[in-house]
């Protein structure tokens, strides 16, 4: 064959291996930068699912505190009106403390809907049951049992919370 038809020839292949060589290139790279992208989807979603976890467990630490004050505040004023009195006196469901309970009682509830861990939220209907039943005791010592219960389960829910937070901080694998 002819030198010409050879140089024709080697052109030719090395065109179509060139060729090919920047197509599976190409398909090999966007396949990865599909993947890629797919995984910051995945990773965003975690992200924003991750802080609206952290934001509930912060609002119902928060709100726990709260509602703790309120009673030890009732508790005192009690304490209070049985010394001037001599007898004890249940929170009028219309006193500003009571509403400002019952209100911080609403938040929680709205909160703990919010959050996924299942242990968490039944320590936290617990406390909510115990603290509903501030304003009705009968007497100095039920509402010491009581403040004790309230106080003992809120340190136990806010291990837990503790550990939630300190979970959703950590961000996991980087991809």
């Amino acid at each position: 064959m002819d030198p010409l038809t050879w140089g024709f020839i080697g052109t030719l292949i090395g065109t179509v291996v060139g060729a090919s060589a920047s197509i599976v290139t190409t398909i090999i790279n966007s396949r990865n930068v599909s993947r890629n992208q797919n995984k910051l989807e995945i990773y965003k979603r975690q992200e924003i699912f991750r802080e609206f976890q952290r934001d509930n467990y912060l609002k119902i630490q928060e709100n726990i505190y709260k509602a703790l004050g309120i009673i030890n505040l009732m508790h005192i004023q009690g304490m209070q009106k049985l010394d001037d009195t001599g007898e004890w006196h249940e929170e009028s469901p219309n006193s500003e403390n009571y509403n400002e309970l019952m209100a911080v009682i609403r938040d929680l509830m709205m909160h703990l809907e919010r959050i996924e861990n299942e242990k968490l939220r039944g320590e936290i209907r617990v406390i909510l049951g115990k603290m509903t039943t501030v304003s009705s005791t009968s007497g100095w010592r039920q509402s010491i049992d009581l403040l004790a219960q309230i106080t003992f389960a809120a340190n136990d829910a806010m291990k837990i919370l503790g550990t939630e937070l300190r979970n959703n901080y950590y961000s996991g694998a980087v991809i």
